[in-house]
């Protein structure tokens, strides 16, 4: 109880965990809830997490959402999100390649309590690659601390995700402004839109820091 009221003064230290990926992970106390964060960066519930609340405001989030793809699982925070914020009862597949990862969410954050969730360890562009199941929707968050490894925002990759979309798909695909070039950006955007023929949006300096690319089928 102290440790909670302290952390609405200063943020605590409640772990640290070393990972071979993505280096020194640290468990805070902040405003009385844990939180997943890098020396660079938050992964999972702090910023992050209402970075991506907003995106999921912008998309239809109903009964007709069946599954959902996340690329990218850090602590889990947008499962909760899409649970507890959006009471979405869709079955959830996260790809994480970080063991380390994969074990703070589920020990640190009882990320487990969210079913039907299932917890693939695999690179992301290999799960794209050798996969052929669709979901309507899918949130990309794929970050090595700060920074978007750049297969992920090349041509192929592009094309990988909207071949997994279904036919009324959505996608959230989140960037940080200060690793993400702002050519790279509209690339990605013009493949979305001109090659696969969907809306294509930006929601631009959410939280100050990041843009995330909304993408959903074009309106008849």
């Amino acid at each position: 109880m102290i440790k909670r009221l302290l952390s609405f003064i200063y943020p605590l230290r409640l772990q640290n965990y070393q990972s071979d990926i993505n280096g020194n992970l640290e468990i805070n106390l902040v405003d009385g809830k844990k939180s997943l964060d890098t020396a660079t960066s938050n992964y999972s519930y702090g910023s992050l997490q209402k970075i991506l609340h907003s995106g999921l405001k912008a998309l239809t989030i109903d009964n007709n959402v069946k599954n959902v793809l996340l690329l990218g699982l850090g602590g889990g925070s947008v499962v909760e999100t899409l649970r507890e914020d959006f009471d979405c009862e869709a079955a959830i597949e996260a790809v994480e390649i970080d063991p380390e990862m994969i074990e703070i969410a589920l020990r640190d954050f009882n990320l487990g309590r969210f079913e039907p969730l299932h917890i693939v360890q695999a690179n992301a562009f290999d799960y794209l690659s050798n996969g052929t199941k669709r979901f309507d929707l899918i949130i990309v968050d794929l970050f090595i601390l700060d920074t978007i490894p750049e297969v992920f925002t090349k041509p192929e990759t592009i094309d990988l995700m909207a071949h997994h979309l279904t036919t009324k798909g959505q996608l959230i695909y989140n960037t940080m402004n200060r690793t993400m070039p702002a050519e790279t950006l509209s690339d990605i955007c013009h493949r979305f839109s001109t090659q696969h023929h969907f809306d294509v949006r930006l929601l631009k300096n959410v939280e100050h820091t990041n843009t995330l690319i909304i993408v959903q089928p074009k309106q008849t």
